[in-house]
C-alpha cells in the first residue's frame, strides 16, 4: 500500500506532489520520510499561529509545533482511515493537546500564567472538542480570505464580543458606519462559506 502510494504520487511530479491529500502524503511518508517535509510546509505557519495563541510566546510556540510534528509522525498510524478521517483536524489535534499540556507545565513551573485564549476555556469544557476545533478551522479559513478591515471587524464583534460602542471607538468610526460595515462582512463571510 505504503509503496503504491509514493509510487503514485511521485509519477505525477512535482505538482502531483503539491497537489497530493494531506492523507497520502502522511502514509507514503512512514516509508519516504522526505515526503513529510510537504506536510511540514503546509501547515507550520498556521500551526505557529494557533500554538501562540494559546501560549502567548512565539518562542513556546515553536517547540510545541516541532514537538506536535513529530508525534504526528511517529503516530500517523494512528489516523482513522475513512471518509471521516481527516489529517488536518487530527492534527490540529495533536498540536492543541501538545501546547495545553506545554501551558500546564508553564503554570505549574512558573505559578500562575495568565493567558490562554478563551476559545480554550469554551473547547475544553466542550464534549464536542472535535466539532469546535472544526468549526474554528473553517471559520480562520473563511477569515483569511476576507479583506483585512470586514475580518478585523468581525473578529472584534464576534470572537472577541466587543459590543458596537466598544469598536466604534477603536475604530474611530460612527456606530450607522460600524453596523453597515459588519453587515457588509457578514454578508462576504456568507458568500465565502458558500
Amino acid at each position: 500500500m505504503k509503496k503504491r502510494a509514493y509510487r503514485s504520487l511521485m509519477e505525477g511530479g512535482a505538482e502531483a506532489l503539491n497537489q497530493a491529500k494531506d492523507e497520502a502524503l502522511l502514509v507514503a511518508s512512514q516509508e519516504y520520510p522526505d515526503l513529510f517535509s510537504i506536510l511540514v510546509d503546509r501547515y507550520q505557519a498556521a500551526f505557529l499561529r494557533f500554538a501562540g495563541r494559546i501560549l502567548n510566546s512565539k518562542e513556546e510556540a515553536e517547540d510545541v509545533v516541532q514537538e506536535a510534528f513529530l508525534k504526528i509522525y511517529r503516530h500517523a498510524d494512528q489516523l482513522q482511515e475513512g471518509p471521516n478521517s481527516k489529517f488536518k483536524s487530527w492534527a490540529y489535534k495533536i498540536v492543541f493537546n501538545t501546547a495545553l499540556t506545554r501551558y500546564r507545565n508553564l503554570k505549574k513551573r512558573m505559578g500562575q500564567v495568565t493567558y490562554l485564549d478563551t476559545f480554550l476555556y469554551e473547547t475544553l469544557g466542550s464534549k464536542d472538542f472535535q466539532d469546535n476545533l472544526d468549526a474554528e478551522i473553517f471559520v480562520k479559513e473563511i477569515l483569511a480570505k476576507m479583506p483585512n478591515d470586514f475580518r478585523e471587524l468581525l473578529e472584534l464583534h464576534y470572537l472577541e464580543g466587543l459590543s458596537y460602542d466598544q469598536i466604534s471607538e477603536k475604530k474611530n468610526i460612527t456606530i450607522p458606519a460600524l453596523k453597515m460595515r459588519l453587515f457588509r462582512a457578514r454578508e462576504l463571510f456568507r458568500n465565502l462559506n458558500n
